[in-house]
C-alpha cells in the first residue's frame, strides 16, 4: 500500500517508505501533515525514536487572537495525530495510543507506540482521500446529503464523544448565518485581529510553506497581492459578512460538533473526529470549509450554544457541498517538524 498509494501532487513531502524501522514512521508523517490546521499554520512538532512517535503542539505558531487559549490549534494538532493513526491502519501496525501522557509537560499531546497493543482501524478508503482533502472555500452546490450519508458521517465521531449538530431547517440556517456574519463584523473591527489574520495570507502562487494563498481565498490578479495590506489596514467586516452569509446560504449543508467537555483532551477528540468526518465527506464527493467565527468570539459562543440548545461547548462550524476542485495548501516537509531531524 506504501508504494501505491498516491500523494498530492502538489505537495513534495512523502518519498517512498522505507521498509521498517523509525526511518519508515518518518515518511509516514507525511500523511499527517496532509491534515488541516487554523490558517494552515501547521502548529505541531513531532519526533520518533524506537518506535515512539511523540506530537506536541508549537506554541510558536499559536493564533493569539482569534485562538488565545490553542483550542482550534489543539483540534489541528488531533486531526493530524488521526491521519497518522490512519495511515498506520492501513498497513495493519499494532499501536497503542497515550492522550496528554505527561501532566507535567502540557506541549505532549499524544504519544503513539508502534510495535504494541492492538491494530488501528483498517480504513483504506478514507486514507485515499488524504491527498485529496481541501479545505475547499468555494461556493458550493448540490442536493443536502439524505438520511443515511448524514448517519453514516455522524456515526464516524461518535466514538470520540464528540456530537453533531446537523442544521437543516430554515429558521436555523438563518440563525446561524446571522451568527456568523456578527461575528465577522466584530472580528474584523479588532485591529489586531486583522493585523493577525493579514501575517498568515500569502500571494497567489506563494512559495512559502504555510499560511493561505490568496486565491485559495477568492482573491486573484492584483487583488491577490494588496489583500494582506487591505484587511491589514481597513474594517472589511461588513464585505467580509455578507461574502460569508452568502458561502453558507448556499452550502447544501451546515453542521457544528460540539463537546461535553471544553479542555484540550475534548479538543484532541474533536480534532480526530474531524479526520473521520472530512475524509468520510470526501469518500462522499463532499468538499468542506469552516465557518468558525461564532466558536472564536467568546459571546457568540454562548449564543450558539443557546439557540441550538447545545449541552456542551460548540468546537467547530463546517459547511459541505459538491465544489470545484482547488489546489492543495503547500506543507512544510516532514524534516522541517521534526525535532530529531
Amino acid at each position: 500500500m506504501s508504494a501505491t498509494l498516491e500523494m498530492n501532487p502538489y505537495q513534495a513531502i512523502a518519498e517512498e517508505v522505507p521498509a521498517s524501522g523509525d526511518a519508515r514512521l518518518k515518511a509516514l508523517l507525511a500523511w499527517a501533515l496532509l491534515s488541516p490546521s487554523p490558517h494552515n499554520t501547521q502548529p505541531w512538532s513531532w519526533s520518533v525514536s524506537d518506535g515512539v512517535i511523540e506530537l506536541r503542539r508549537d506554541n510558536a505558531r499559536l493564533l493569539t487572537v482569534s485562538d488565545p487559549d490553542g483550542r482550534e490549534l489543539t483540534i489541528g494538532c488531533g486531526c493530524a495525530l488521526e491521519h497518522l493513526l490512519l495511515r498506520l491502519g492501513i498497513d495493519g501496525d499494532l499501536v497503542e495510543v497515550s492522550i496528554l501522557p505527561d501532566a507535567s509537560d502540557p506541549t505532549l499531546l499524544a504519544r503513539v507506540t508502534v510495535g504494541v497493543g492492538e491494530p488501528y482501524a483498517n480504513l483504506p478508503a478514507l486514507v485515499a482521500q488524504m491527498p485529496k482533502r481541501r479545505t475547499n472555500r468555494t461556493a458550493y452546490r448540490g442536493e443536502p446529503m439524505n438520511a443515511e450519508q448524514r448517519a453514516r458521517l455522524t456515526d464516524t465521531v461518535s466514538g470520540f464523544g464528540v456530537d453533531v449538530t446537523w442544521v437543516s431547517d430554515a429558521a436555523a440556517r438563518d440563525a446561524i448565518v446571522d451568527l456568523i456574519m456578527r461575528s465577522d463584523r466584530e472580528q474584523m473591527a479588532d485591529p489586531a485581529f486583522r493585523k493577525e489574520l493579514s501575517h498568515w495570507m500569502r500571494p497567489e502562487h506563494s512559495h512559502q510553506m504555510d499560511g493561505m494563498e490568496a486565491d485559495l481565498l477568492g482573491e486573484h490578479g492584483i487583488a491577490a497581492y494588496v489583500a494582506p495590506i487591505v484587511v491589514r489596514t481597513f474594517d472589511v467586516g461588513s464585505s467580509q459578512a455578507a461574502k460569508d452569509a452568502q458561502l453558507t446560504e448556499g452550502s447544501p449543508d451546515i453542521f457544528i460538533l460540539h463537546t461535553e467537555r471544553d479542555d484540550s483532551a475534548a479538543w484532541l477528540a474533536t480534532g480526530r473526529a474531524l479526520a473521520h468526518f472530512t475524509l468520510g465527506a470526501m469518500d462522499l464527493g463532499r468538499a468542506s470549509a469552516y465557518m468558525n467565527q461564532p466558536c472564536e468570539v467568546p459571546e457568540s459562543r454562548v449564543e450558539l450554544c443557546r439557540l441550538f440548545d447545545l449541552a456542551g461547548s460548540p468546537q467547530l462550524i463546517l459547511r459541505m457541498g459538491l465544489a470545484e476542485e482547488t489546489h492543495a495548501a503547500l506543507r512544510f516537509p516532514v524534516a522541517d517538524v521534526l525535532t530529531d531531524a
